[in-house]
């Protein structure tokens, strides 16, 4: 199609007058030409030169053509797929007791229906860009369509719909496939579409006949003590599933703790639920818990949650045995009753069951020693057990001691304190509990009185928690040499464990062992060889030296013995970093000494146990400050894990520590399966577009959606073009045939 147009310049009376002495002349030349060749010939001449005569005229006018031409356009155009954990789910119920298509691969039949795949009708009409995303935006090839699948973890859909919006320049139009279903997404809908661009919002997945029941909103605490009762808050949610009656399992580890029957009494379903359990041991507790799968569950995943819970001990639950009433006892007593973190139960004996006493013993107000309760029953119940100058003679038999040798192995704490019922004085080196202490019992060991001692810092002693009076090192030393002289001292051949007291004469070098500490199995040992360190209650004469120091001795010694964490030689100090599948985590150790000096040379290792049981070693590196170390995992999968440290140095283990920590997806993609279309109803609102089931994507849904995404950015354009006539090759070649065509025939004719 073409439009005639003029621009010439020259005035109209200019041409008018150039046309009308063209005429005169073509009128002259005429009547010449008639008396030589006659009317007929003539006229034929004076018709070609006034053709010549017009086409100048007429290009004086400067006219010039507007050529027109329809061209096709490729608008741009974006589609996005949902590949979050949820496409991966069916579509639909189950028809015949079978599973149909997942959402993802419902999506990819859809675009890939037909002679020619929609998505390659799509890239050849349109500027195609194609998308998947999860927790992300990513491109996709459109001839990799078929490989991909529901591997994301999450759904930021907002996110991607904005981003989109951005990528690649301004986009008229924006087709979204997706169930819906968007999580971790922190603001609200109206606030989050900041672009208008149409979205052909695609749903996918069934609401009518889906079928769901889960666990959902867990909470249970990271921490809990023993004894105290543990709290979990959950919530029970069922679609589809009106009229049944499920049972819940608590279960802790392979054991069931509890069982509840659940009514679903309506469609949509929700009940709150707390349930309860009383820790009885400190460390890590594994739980569960589960519904059994329903017939037509679409999702099964959800049904079961698991958990963990670090138990502590909220106080240090102490057990002390006294042979006699003594200033010992007392101020030992005193010391622990007041320490709020500690748990006290003491037995003080003022007679044996052998003492010959001549009254009743409704008269002697005593409390019979419930022997048999506490060692057969109630020792795994406790932290601690102190023997404070108590003979087992009269009392225990090799059974009992057993029980206390069992108790420390398995992670109890055991202090043995001085008197003429201790040690060897008592007869223990004949019984099971020699192998534990942290000193030699030979049966020769004898209990002396009188002696003037000074209880003596050693090496390890001066830096280890138990004997660590002060933080300087230097006024530790001092406050030692200050504190009051003992009297009496158990001796023995020699220690087992770690020194940190030597008990000597005021003034004299060297002397016998007055404090150790050692370990038996899991557990800890202590052994302080003298019944009167109740005088380092007292201060000096003339000093005004605290007798906290004394207080503070005897609950340092409480904590070791009960492997509180801060005086472990073995730490793990931090679990830092995401705990999601696939992401890094940061582990921070240190590692101490006997004497609690970093332990720089320290053989650390490391392993993690994962949800299924299975071991992973961890390779640790020392970092810059000494006796500290660094390392990294990467865990695979979801559920609740464990780490474990076990540092040795010269072969010989300094200690062990292990943290639980739990690795799970920030969204629980998989916990709420139902499709939302209100969710992409609402979006499709907002931006102006459609909201399409995509039961209905289907030639004639496409043709709907090709047609809007006409009306906003049309496939059609038309072109123009100018051109000028006067000056083209056309132009000259005509008026040159004419001249020519004129000038022939005048030849022939005998004219020229």
């Amino acid at each position: 199609m073409s439009e005639l147009f003029f621009v010439g310049t020259l005035p109209w009376w200019v041409i008018l007058l150039i046309a009308a002495a063209m005429s005169a002349l073509l009128i002259h030349q005429f009547l010449a030409l008639k008396e030589r060749l006659g009317s007929r010939r003539s006229w034929l001449l004076i018709f070609l030169r006034g053709l010549v005569y017009a086409l100048l005229v007429f290009f004086l006018l400067s006219p010039g053509l507007i050529e027109k031409r329809v061209a096709r356009l490729r608008p741009p155009l974006t589609v996005i797929l949902d590949t979050s954990q949820s496409m991966g789910f069916p579509a639909a119920p189950p028809q015949d007791g079978k599973q149909g298509k997942s959402r993802i691969d419902l999506v990819k039949e859809k675009l890939s229906e037909g002679k020619e795949p929609v998505i390659r009708r799509l890239a050849r009409d349109y500027d195609l860009r194609l998308f998947q995303f999860g927790t992300r935006l990513e491109p996709v090839a459109p001839e990799s369509l078929s490989q991909i699948g529901a591997t994301g973890k999450g759904t930021r859909l907002l996110e991607a719909l904005r981003e989109a919006g951005r990528e690649g320049g301004p986009r008229p139009a924006i087709i979204l496939f997706s169930d819906g279903i968007a999580n971790g997404e922190n603001r609200s809908l109206d606030e989050s579409i900041p672009f208008p661009v149409p979205i052909f919002a695609v749903g996918v997945g069934e609401v009518k006949g889906f079928t769901d029941l889960r666990i959902a909103d867990l909470g249970a605490p990271e921490f809990a003590f023993r004894g105290r009762e543990l709290k979990i808050d959950l919530t029970i949610q069922a679609y589809g599933l009106a009229g049944k009656t499920v049972p819940l399992y608590f279960n802790r580890g392979a054991g069931l703790v509890s069982s509840r029957n659940i009514t679903i009494d309506k469609d949509p379903f929700e009940q709150r639920l707390t349930l309860s359990y009383t820790p009885k041991e400190i460390g890590p507790h594994s739980f569960s818990l589960s519904i059994p799968v329903q017939a037509g569950e679409l999702i099964t995943q959800n049904n079961q949650r698991e958990f963990k819970v670090e138990v502590q001990r909220d106080k240090i639950r102490l057990l002390t045995l006294s042979g006699a009433p003594s200033w010992n006892y007392r101020f030992l007593r005193m010391a622990l009753k007041q320490d709020p973190f500690i748990d006290l139960i003491s037995f003080v004996f003022l007679r044996t069951p052998t003492d010959s006493v001549d009254v009743p013993d409704s008269q002697l107000s005593l409390i019979p020693f419930p022997i048999d309760e506490i060692f057969l029953e109630e020792l795994k119940n406790f932290d601690l057990l102190f023997f404070d100058d108590f003979s087992h003679r009269a009392y225990f038999n090799v059974l009992y001691l057993e029980r206390v040798r069992d108790f420390v192995r398995d992670g109890g704490g055991l202090a043995m304190l001085g008197g003429i019922r201790s040690f060897d004085s008592g007869g223990y080196a004949e019984t099971p509990l020699r192998e534990l202490l942290p000193v030699e019992l030979d049966g020769k060991g004898n209990f002396q009185t009188g002696s003037a001692l000074r209880g003596a810092l050693t090496a390890a002693g001066k830096t280890h928690p138990i004997t660590r009076l002060l933080p300087d090192l230097r006024a530790n030393e001092e406050a030692w040499k200050k504190m009051p002289l003992l009297t009496s001292l158990n001796l023995v051949p020699r220690a087992k464990g770690e020194v940190l007291l030597l008990a000597a004469p005021d003034g004299a070098s060297g002397g016998s062992p007055l404090l150790t500490v050692g370990r038996y199995g899991k557990g800890r040992t202590l052994a302080l060889m003298s019944d009167d360190f109740w005088r380092w209650n007292f201060v000096a004469v003339g000093e005004k030296e605290s007798p906290q120091h004394h207080l503070k001795l005897i609950r340092q010694a409480v904590r070791w013995l009960a492997q509180e964490p801060s005086f472990e030689q073995v730490q793990i100090t931090s679990i830092a970093g995401s705990k999601a599948p696939g992401e890094k985590i940061d582990f921070k150790v240190r590692a101490l000494k006997d004497d609690f000096t970093p332990a720089g040379q320290a053989l650390l290792r490391l392993r993690v146990i994962g949800p299924e049981g299975e071991q992973i070693a961890v390779d640790a590196a020392p970092e810059s400050e000494e006796g500290k170390f660094s390392a990294e995992f990467t865990p695979a999968k979801e559920g609740p894990y464990r780490l474990e440290a076990e540092a040795h140095l010269a072969g010989r283990l300094l200690g062990r520590d292990r943290k639980s920590f739990v690795v799970a997806f920030p969204f629980g993609e998989i916990e709420d399966g139902r499709p939302r279309p209100d969710l992409l109803k609402r979006i499709a609102d907002l931006s102006h577009g459609e909201f399409i089931p995509i039961a209905e994507w289907n030639e004639t849904g496409l043709k709907r959606v090709i047609a809007k995404l006409e009306s906003v950015s049309p496939s059609q354009a038309v072109e123009r073009r100018q051109v000028s006539l006067w000056s083209t090759l056309w132009t000259f070649s005509i008026i040159l045939f004419l001249l020519g065509s004129e000038w022939w025939l005048r030849r022939k004719w005998g004219l020229v």
